[in-house]
C-alpha cells in the first residue's frame, strides 16, 4: 500500500505536468490560434507523448478549461489568508489580487485575453466555463458563510451568495470597461466594487 507521503508526490508530479501543459498550450494558442493548435504541438512543447497528453486531459477543450478547474480552491485560499474579522466585500476584493495581477502581466495578459476569446467562441467551452465560476463562488459562499457563523452572526446563505455573486459581476464589468478605457484592470475594478458598495445610481435613473 501507497504511503500519504508517496500519494502527495504522485498528486504533485501530476500536478505540475498539467500545469506544464497548460502552460504550453496557452502559449501555443496566443501564438497560433486555438483552431490551429493540434494535441500533437502541446505534447510535443513539453516533451512528453500524444498518448501522455491523454492521461492528463481528455480533449483540447480541456487544456482550455483546465486553468479554471482549482479556481475555487486558488479563491479559497486567499480568502483564508485575509483577517477573519475583516468585512466580506473587502476580503472578496482581496481574493481578486491574483487574476488582476495575472490579466495586468504584460505576457500572461494577452494570453488570458486570447483564452477568453476562446470560451466565448464555443458554446460548450462557454457552459464549461461558467461551471466552473459557478463552483468557484460556491466555494467562496460556503468559506464567508462558516466565517459569519465562527463569529455568531445572523446571515443567511442567500445573502452571502447574493454579495459573491455582485462582486464576480463588479469583476466581469470592471475587465471590459478597463480595455475599452484604458484603464489599469485594478482601478477599473476599485471603482466598480465601490459602486457597488455605494449602491451608486447613474444621474438620471431611478
Amino acid at each position: 500500500m501507497s504511503s500519504p507521503t508517496s500519494e502527495s508526490l504522485r498528486a504533485r508530479t501530476r500536478r505540475a505536468v498539467q500545469n506544464e501543459l497548460l502552460d504550453a498550450a496557452q502559449e501555443l494558442f496566443a501564438r497560433d490560434g486555438y483552431e490551429h493548435v493540434t494535441i500533437e504541438q502541446i505534447a510535443e512543447a513539453v516533451g512528453v507523448s500524444r498518448r501522455s497528453f491523454f492521461r492528463y486531459f481528455r480533449s483540447k477543450e480541456a487544456v482550455v478549461l483546465g486553468k479554471y478547474e482549482r479556481q475555487g480552491e486558488q479563491f479559497a485560499e486567499a480568502l483564508d489568508a485575509r483577517p477573519a474579522d475583516e468585512h466580506p466585500w473587502v476580503s472578496l476584493r482581496r481574493v481578486f489580487d491574483g487574476p488582476v495581477a495575472y490579466m495586468s502581466d504584460p505576457v500572461l495578459g494577452p494570453r488570458a485575453e486570447e483564452m477568453q476569446r476562446i470560451i466565448d467562441s464555443s458554446e460548450t467551452l462557454r457552459a464549461g466555463f461558467l461551471e466552473r465560476m459557478q463552483r468557484a463562488q460556491d466555494v467562496l459562499v460556503d468559506r464567508l458563510v462558516a466565517r459569519a457563523q465562527a463569529r455568531r452572526e445572523d446571515v443567511g446563505r442567500l445573502e452571502v451568495a447574493a454579495l459573491v455573486a455582485a462582486a464576480f459581476a463588479a469583476m466581469t464589468v470592471a475587465r471590459s470597461h478597463a480595455q475599452r478605457a484604458g484603464i489599469p484592470l485594478d482601478t477599473a475594478v476599485d471603482d466598480a466594487m465601490d459602486a457597488v458598495a455605494r449602491g451608486a445610481v447613474p444621474v438620471g435613473v431611478s
